[in-house]
């Protein structure tokens, strides 16, 4: 079973990526973020990609620049979410 919830993990920790991770998926929570603000995200977030496959869909929050979202995409984050966005 599935949820409509995204879990946003702000302030994780690298080593506890995974276990956080799997605890999410077994509890049917899919949609998982780490804001870019947090301890070393882009390896929280390889991890937890590596790991969860297709079971789960990892990004990033806090994103501000067209280089963090190609930093995501680059360890396989499909989640972007921007607080704002200038266009110019």
């Amino acid at each position: 079973m599935s949820r409509r919830l995204i879990a946003i993990l702000r302030g994780l920790d690298p080593s506890r990526a995974l276990d956080t991770a799997e605890t999410l998926i077994e509890a049917g929570i899919v949609w998982i973020e780490v804001p870019l603000n947090s301890p070393e995200p882009l390896i929280s977030i390889r991890r937890m990609v590596k790991a969860a496959g297709d079971r789960a869909t990892i990004g990033a929050g806090t994103v501000l620049t067209a280089d963090e979202v190609e930093a995501v995409a680059a360890v396989g984050g499909k989640i972007i979410v921007s607080p704002n966005t200038d266009a110019r």
